[in-house]
């Protein structure tokens, strides 16, 4: 039977039609390839997902897919092993291979999140790893679940009673992807929903035609369930006023669902255009001014989409929490912070320069921004020349030179350029550039020789924690002592003197085309 028969036979049957229909809307599946693509079909044993085996079934050999059933037994009523063993012998009537995967019960029912999101988050994990272990290094297979039109609607009316936002509204897509990989390291994993443009009534239609079995889980009409009393109570009220109101809200939702998308591609075009630094994991920085004049729902997409960059939960930062966190920042008169933010970031108000004041999203222990003075890479260790130039960062370099004393700046003109020092040559003969290491001492200029650690030196100078690791610090090669804090203090012992017979200087600057 040619592909062009075998679509028009299909197409007869009008649940088999509305998956026609799916798959050259969204792409479901990849097209048909001289190899068979593995499909995880997660079956349960309802109505649903044995209406949509036996749906893929049929339209398998035209779409060239390969199915493979799989059960996750949530180990929550004493007879589920029943529906694992009732779901074994259907895969084996249609000869297709099966998975199992058991959880335990008792451990979803302890997780803080609540049983229902414990057991979904754990169930989508489970068919993920399934898909990685039956696909190959550079596909793994499609998870396909049985989620429909019904299913939709009552998803967005408990988006709509919980409180979301536009993407929340738009609620499941047709295409999803499950970052849960398992021990196998693939990924992304697709999710697919074929069945959300079929209603649950033509579901039962379709098993009544062919003479399908199923069965029922009592959990499904439990009153304490808020999706079983929206289903079982608010849906059929609000049919009474609107006999296609599963049909109406699904619609909604995937017009909603296209108008999040569009949304959060201006959101991430306006992030982009807000930012003031090159993007790195530790934080975003933003134009503060350019934030407060934009349109106030790209205020709040702006500050989503860098939360969704920094690797935030957004659903433990809504969009009340995003709302607030604006409001705070709005009213601070100036610079501030860090505040903490939930899963550890913070956000940090910086004072105005010659671009105006910036707003930083951060990790709470990172720098809210990059420093204007120079720091080093971890680990650094880099021998200064006597004379020349030690290039140690793209940004950064040091530079060395040997002068007569006579050319030692006045002491105004000295405190005025913290990141130059001059030094007795004689006792700055040999050094090593490097980072602070434990144990490391200094004995400030003007402190008559008395040893500091630099611990309490950066304590007393209020350097940021995070700034620390990274500081460069100038120590002789011989026996490890610290001749220059760059930028905070100069050893009394390296100091110019009366007895000086030649100046050491030694001066961070930027190389050219990098000048800040």
């Amino acid at each position: 039977m040619t592909s062009s028969v075998a679509a028009q036979r299909t197409a007869a049957v009008p649940l088999l039609d509305a998956l026609l229909t799916a798959q050259s809307r969204h792409s479901l599946f990849p097209p048909p390839a001289d190899a068979p693509h593995g499909v995880v079909v997660g079956v349960s044993g309802g109505l649903d997902s044995v209406c949509l085996l036996h749906a893929l079934a049929q339209l398998a050999p035209m779409w060239r897919l390969a199915l493979h059933v799989a059960h996750v037994d949530h180990g929550l009523r004493a007879d589920s092993s029943d529906d694992a063993t009732w779901v074994a012998t259907l895969a084996h009537t249609y000869g297709l291979p099966f998975h199992l995967h058991r959880l335990d019960g008792t451990l979803l029912l302890a997780d803080a999140a609540g049983v229902e999101a414990a057991a979904r988050q754990a169930r989508y994990a489970a068919l993920a790893r399934i898909a990685c272990a039956i696909g190959d290094a550079d596909l793994p297979a499609t998870v396909a679940v049985a989620h429909h039109q019904d299913d939709q609607a009552e998803t967005v009316l408990m988006h709509l009673i919980t409180g979301s936002g536009l993407s929340g509204l738009g609620g499941m897509p047709w295409v999803a992807h499950l970052d849960q990989t398992g021990e196998h390291g693939r990924g992304p994993v697709r999710l697919v929903r074929p069945f959300l443009g079929v209603s649950r009534a033509e579901l039962v239609a379709y098993a009544t035609q062919h003479g399908l079995m199923w069965r029922e889980d009592p959990t499904n009409r439990d009153p304490a369930r808020l999706r079983n009393r929206i289903r079982h109570q608010v849906l059929p009220l609000l049919a009474t006023l609107n006999p296609g109101v599963t049909h109406t809200l699904a619609r909604s939702a995937e017009l909603l669902a296209a108008e999040a998308d569009r949304a959060a591609r201006l959101d991430a075009a306006a992030l982009d255009a807000l930012t003031c630094e090159a993007h790195i994991p530790e934080r975003i920085v933003l134009d503060w001014q350019g934030v407060l004049a934009s349109h106030p729902a790209t205020r709040r997409g702006v500050v989503r989409a860098a939360l969704a960059r920094l690797g935030a939960d957004l659903r433990a930062t809504g969009a009340d929490a995003i709302a607030r966190l604006l409001d705070d920042a709005q009213r601070r008169p100036g610079a501030g912070g860090p505040y903490p933010l939930p899963g550890g970031l913070a956000w940090t108000l910086l004072a105005g320069d010659g671009a105006g004041p910036r707003f930083s999203l951060h990790r709470a222990g990172a720098l809210p921004c990059a420093p204007a003075h120079p720091t080093l890479p971890p680990g650094f260790d880099g021998a200064i020349p006597v004379e020349g130039t030690l290039a140690v960062t793209p940004s950064w370099q040091l530079s060395s030179a040997l002068l007569p004393p006579a050319t030692l700046p006045e002491r105004d003109r000295l405190r005025a350029a913290p990141w130059s020092a001059y030094l007795d040559a004689d006792a700055a003969a040999e050094l090593r550039l490097t980072t602070p290491a434990a144990g490391m001492r200094l004995a400030p200029l003007g402190m008559h020789g008395k040893r500091r650690t630099l611990g309490d030196i950066f304590t007393d100078r209020k350097i940021a924690p995070a700034l620390r690791a990274m500081w460069p610090v100038v120590a002789r090669k011989a026996d490890g002592e610290v001749i220059w804090l760059c930028g905070l203090a100069i050893s009394h012992h390296a100091r110019v003197h009366a007895g000086t017979a030649q100046v050491r200087r030694l001066v961070w600057s930027r190389p050219v085309g990098t000048e800040a």
